[in-house]
């Protein structure tokens, strides 16, 4: 299941492109206010052809960031309510990456999925990219435990990873505007990650420990192709306990 919180005050009707692409089990949760109470005609064409469950929220009592700290409160009653669920907040504020820095730094039993997206259509293309690194990897890894009779092993080509797409220094590995390419890390870089990754009490603590290791740029990279598996590893050591 995923929920998509809209902060439409922040992205207006532009943060809608995407939504008629949803599916049944998707749900949309619209936060708005007397600043930002309309939306174009062909946004409203797109939510009724939305498959999704639509939700509806104004913001009563305005103020500054008041949409943003009820959003953000809405969002932990969601997570206790539905913790397997993946949410995604459609918003340019980068406010909200301080939530997920929270969650992901295992303070808490729950460790949900959450991330930050500019529109709906900008995680759709991330979905995608994600699909298609993925089969990328399950290639690369068949191609790697085939050898031929004298035992080398074919070269696996490796697309680097792109910038930050706003040119400059990322606080944290959250998508944004452009999907990733595909990214995959050398041996020696491999050893050395799944060294950190054993011995980090926390995310926060493992993508500075990357960042200290391997510099700035690399570190991030590292950081954010191994951060769902180590979040991963982590959920099922609370689980176990």
């Amino acid at each position: 299941m995923r929920v998509f919180l809209i902060d439409f005050e922040n992205v207006h009707s532009e943060g809608m492109v995407g939504v008629d692409h949803l599916t049944e089990q998707d749900e949309v949760v619209i936060f708005y206010s007397n600043n930002a109470d309309s939306i174009t005609f062909d946004a409203l064409h797109k939510l009724m052809l939305c498959k999704s469950k639509l939700s509806y929220y104004k913001i009563k009592r305005g103020g500054k960031n008041a949409l943003d700290f009820q959003l953000s409160c809405y969002l932990g009653f969601r997570i206790n309510k539905d913790p397997d669920a993946e949410f995604y907040i459609i918003s340019k504020d980068n406010g909200y990456d301080f939530i997920m820095d929270f969650w992901e730094c295992g303070y808490t039993a729950t460790m949900p999925c959450i991330k930050r997206f500019n529109s709906i259509r900008t995680l759709l293309q991330w979905v995608e990219a994600q699909r298609k690194q993925k089969l990328q990897a399950a290639k690369a890894l068949e191609k790697l435990a085939v050898t031929d009779v004298g035992g080398a092993v074919p070269s696996v080509p490796i697309i680097p990873a792109s910038e930050d797409s706003s040119g400059g220094t990322q606080r944290t590995a959250h998508p944004t505007d452009d999907p990733p390419l595909a990214f995959a890390p050398t041996d020696e870089q491999a050893e050395i990650s799944a060294s950190l990754m054993a011995g980090a009490k926390n995310s926060h603590e493992l993508y500075l420990n990357m960042v200290k290791r391997f510099k700035q740029k690399l570190g991030r990279e590292l950081y954010s192709y191994y951060k769902g598996e180590y979040l991963n590893n982590l959920r099922n050591k609370k689980t176990e306990v």
